[in-house]
């Protein structure tokens, strides 16, 4: 294998990492975000439901207020499905870590040129299959993925092949 084809398999593979980690970071905020949503949702709900039955003859609004609040928290948690987008985020960082893997095999067990070419081809389409159904990361995340892996990216630069 010739070393230009190997510095491009590395620059992909350096790419990968980095939607790897920009998902993994964006499920972690949707699960976070979907747990103080539940937590608010459910100490508005309790208190709701404890000015129901207090002695409120100075504040009527009180339990009207809280029971509105708790509903748009529920709305909020429904709605938003921040679970739902974690879990989405979860399986698309798995996706790229496959094709990190495979990449690494094709870059350490060199196998015949015939094979490397299919092999190849096929993580390029996998990977233009995976960036085209997932949803994007969030972009503080994807900044965060990029600091992470700018020496890995820029040491597998394909500037630098010639």
């Amino acid at each position: 294998m010739q070393e230009d084809k190997v510095k491009l398999l590395k620059k992909w593979r350096s790419r990968f990492k980095r939607a790897q980690i920009a998902h993994s970071y964006t499920a972690i905020s949707y699960g976070r975000y979907h747990q103080v949503l539940g937590i608010l949702l459910i100490m508005l709900t309790t208190a709701s439901c404890v000015l129901i039955f207090a002695d409120l003859s100075g504040n009527k609004w009180a339990s009207p207020t809280v029971g509105i609040c708790a509903a748009l928290f529920a709305y909020l948690q429904t709605f938003l499905s921040f679970s739902e987008k974690a879990d989405t985020h979860r399986s698309v960082e798995r996706r790229y870590g496959a094709l990190k893997k495979e990449i690494e095999y094709l870059i350490f067990f060199k196998s015949n040129a015939d094979d490397f070419s299919k092999r190849v081809n096929d993580i390029r389409e996998r990977e233009s299959t995976i960036s085209a159904e997932a949803p994007h990361s969030l972009s503080h995340r994807w900044k965060k993925a990029k600091l992470e892996t700018q020496n890995e990216n820029d040491e597998a630069s394909i500037r630098k092949i010639k």
